[in-house]
């Protein structure tokens, strides 16, 4: 269905829900139809708002603006700089000693919520909560990462239609993965094993799934190459074949979509830096020839740094083995010391949390972490905007304020550059020229 179909149907469902209203009170039903037609009003022109703020930190250069102006009409950014004339009928939003930065993007987060309370209706639903505390902590934008029942899709596409508020998503649809692979799900008993709706084994079976996912919506591939601790599943072992995993690159590279690739043992890291993946999630366990490979490649690690602690304490509360808990606690040391080679390695980094695992509306902690493991606190931000926007081929539209991107801005009280953890506590949220936060 075309976006002008669908609009055409709503349109008419909604003159059906008011004839039908108007039949309950009594009145003639399609009244305002038999009236003669009368002239379309005129369009109003938007609305110009003027943001003004002590400093605006320009991502794209490297610099900070001072005394900056940022001038808004309708949902786009008109002009940007500390020259900007503000027009008489412009609302001026005056933001104080405050700093101005672009909506932060999550590259690596799952809505809707994972477990057996969490059926299609209920994760939906609490998606749609999930997306609206991400906003309000100041992610404008977030690459979901597989759910279930391609609830993400259908939640983005709500978004985008103005049904409820949260952030712009693009969604890798269903997950895919192998039987008893990470993130195939984990039945008690063999009469339970039912494999869910991305998992596949062998090269057709899963060049049927990706083409499966782009069906229904998709944006892009993720992929669970190896084993993950969530899962209960050993970190280390490569779950997929070489020519499965060749399956999924190449179809999804024919159908020009990329490839999110989860692993985190060295030898699934290789596996798909050989073979052309866009990103490699995680890469806790990455040996030094798979850093090399990924540098040559010039292919991005979404490290997510904060699962490390926050693993470690719901293995805790779940009652882990000791045998488990001191993998955890040894796997997150190396991971650090992982991701601070890859960054001395100048290998791309791109921002992500793994929320819930980072509770949503919680996104900003991952910022200290990258800060520790070797960022400048102005890398670690352009980590969660230009990079980002790059990868998802939106930098025309996100990732910077720059005139004719999108008015997707935060505001913070303090400056972030000296202190990342500012970002933690953002004040001010505004997505496509609206404000959906106003604490200063």
């Amino acid at each position: 269905m075309t976006p002008s179909l669908a609009r055409v149907i709503r349109q008419g469902n909604r003159l059906a829900l008011a004839s039908g209203t108007a039949l309950l009170l009594g009145a003639a039903p399609f009244a305002l139809a038999a009236e003669a037609p009368k002239a379309a009003a005129p369009a109003q022109p938007p609305q110009l708002v003027a943001l003004k703020a002590a400093r605006l930190i320009d991502v794209t250069s490297g610099k900070v603006v001072k005394d900056p102006v940022v001038l808004i009409e309708g949902e786009k950014i008109k002009a940007v700089g500390p020259d900007v004339v503000i027009p008489s009928d412009a609302r001026v939003v005056d933001l104080g000693a405050s700093t101005l930065l672009p909506g932060l993007i999550d590259s690596h987060v799952h809505l809707g919520g994972f477990g057996p309370r969490f059926g299609t209706a209920r994760g939906a639903l609490a998606g749609a909560k999930q997306a609206l505390d991400t906003l309000k902590a100041g992610f404008t934008t977030l690459r979901n990462m597989g759910g279930r029942a391609f609830t993400g899709i259908a939640l983005r596409d709500a978004i985008n239609e103005g049904d409820i508020p949260g952030p712009r998503i693009y969604d890798a649809g269903t997950l895919l993965t192998t039987t008893g692979g990470h993130c195939s799900g984990q039945p008690t008993t063999p009469e339970d094993d039912k494999d869910g709706a991305g998992v596949a084994n062998g090269a057709d079976a899963f060049e049927r799934k990706v083409r499966q996912q782009f069906k229904y919506g998709a944006d892009f591939i993720k992929v669970c190459i190896t084993g993950g601790f969530m899962s209960g599943t050993d970190p280390r072992v490569t779950q997929f074949s070489e020519e499965e995993l060749k399956s999924v690159i190449d179809t999804a590279h024919r159908y020009r979509k990329k490839v999110a690739v989860h692993a985190h043992g060295a030898d699934g890291i290789r596996l798909a830096a050989q073979l052309g993946a866009d990103t490699i999630e995680h890469a806790s366990l990455v040996d030094d020839e798979g850093l090399k490979l990924l540098k040559q490649k010039n292919i991005p690690i979404v490290p997510t740094l904060a699962i490390g602690g926050l693993a470690l304490d719901h293995a805790i509360e779940a009652g882990a083995s000791p045998y488990t808990l001191a993998i955890l606690k040894q796997t997150g040391t190396i991971h650090r010391q992982n991701i601070a080679k890859a960054i001395k390695a100048g290998i791309p980094i791109i921002y992500g949390t793994d929320a819930p695992i980072t509770p949503h509306g919680t996104n900003a902690v991952e910022f200290h972490f990258l800060v520790e493991a070797g960022l400048t606190p102005l890398q670690a931000i352009q980590a969660a905007t230009i990079t980002p926007a790059k990868w998802l081929e939106a930098s025309d539209s996100i990732g910077s304020i720059e005139a004719g991107r999108y008015a997707d801005i935060i505001a913070v009280k303090d400056d972030p550059l000296a202190d990342i953890k500012v970002l933690e506590k953002v004040q001010w949220v505004m997505k496509g020229g609206v404000i959906y936060k106003d604490e200063l």
